[in-house]
C-alpha cells in the first residue's frame, strides 16, 4: 500500500509541476501589452482554456501556435496566437460569434507584413480546428 501511495504522490506532484511549467498564452512575453490596447474580455489573460503549443513553420520560421477559448463557451469567443521564440513576436485573433445571428467577428492582433496571408490562414486555421485535421498542411515554407 506505501509502495502504491507513493507512486500516486510523485505522479501528483510531476504532473503539479508540468501543469506549472506549461507555457500557454497568458504566459507569453508581452502577451499583456499586445491585448492591452484592444477591448477583449477578461478571460483572454486571465482564465481562458487553453492548450499546449503546436510548433508550425511559416516562411522558414518557426513559431508555436496557442488557443484559448472562453471556459464553459468556446463555440462563442476563441483566441489563436503565433509566437517566435527566437524573437519573441507575438500576432493573433480573437473571434467572438454572435448568439443570435451566429456572423463571426474577427479581430486581428499585431499582424506584421511578413504574416499578413500565411500567418492569418494559420492563425484562423486554429479557430476551426482544420490545423488539428490536416497539420501538416499548414506548413509554409
Amino acid at each position: 500500500m506505501k509502495k502504491i501511495l507513493t507512486a500516486l504522490f510523485f505522479t501528483c506532484l510531476t504532473t503539479s509541476v508540468y501543469a506549472q511549467n506549461e507555457v500557454t498564452i497568458s504566459k507569453l512575453a508581452d502577451f499583456q501589452k499586445i491585448v492591452a490596447n484592444h477591448h477583449l474580455p477578461k478571460w483572454v489573460t486571465q482564465v481562458g482554456t487553453g492548450s499546449q503549443g503546436k510548433k508550425v513553420s511559416i516562411a522558414g520560421k518557426q513559431y508555436l501556435l496557442f488557443t484559448s477559448c472562453k471556459p464553459h463557451d468556446c463555440g462563442a469567443q476563441r483566441i489563436a496566437v503565433l509566437y517566435a521564440p527566437e524573437t519573441k513576436k507575438i500576432a493573433g485573433v480573437f473571434s467572438s460569434v454572435e448568439e443570435k445571428t451566429g456572423d463571426e467577428k474577427l479581430q486581428w492582433l499585431n499582424i506584421p507584413d511578413d504574416l499578413s496571408i500565411d500567418g492569418k490562414t494559420v492563425l484562423f486555421a486554429s479557430l476551426t480546428g482544420s490545423i488539428d485535421n490536416h497539420p501538416d498542411s499548414f506548413n509554409f515554407k
